[in-house]
């Protein structure tokens, strides 16, 4: 903090209060299986238009500039009924037509384990 020119005298921690934000963690995925589905875009218009088509409660994005593209990951829980080919060729199929280059998934296991006490 010191070299970003604060006092760290003048703040303190405080634990959370009922009805405040839950911890970072809370942001992230919840724990299981995750597919990542990964796409390449030229324009910030067509990744930007992939997000608004595919996020939803389950799915997140991230967005973010590699050289001349636009790169998309999306990020959604992994159905254990569904290979994951066929799980990402769907998700391929629903942003072809915007001009994403398809760079493949990757499949994820995510395991959180609450400290308590």
């Amino acid at each position: 903090m010191r070299n970003n020119g604060m006092d760290p005298s003048k703040f303190k921690l405080e634990p959370f209060e009922g009805g405040e934000a839950a911890p970072p963690i809370a942001a992230m995925f919840p724990s299981g299986a995750r597919l990542e589905h990964t796409f390449a875009f030229d324009t910030v218009n067509g990744a930007l238009s992939a997000i608004e088509r595919i996020v939803d409660d389950d799915v997140a994005a991230r967005i973010s500039r590699q050289g001349a593209k636009w790169v998309v990951v999306f990020d959604g829980p992994a159905d254990p009924n569904v290979p994951a080919t066929t799980a990402h060729e769907q998700v391929a199929t629903r942003v072809s037509d915007l001009g994403g280059q398809d760079r493949g998934f990757s499949h994820l296991t995510m395991n959180l384990a609450k400290k308590e006490g």
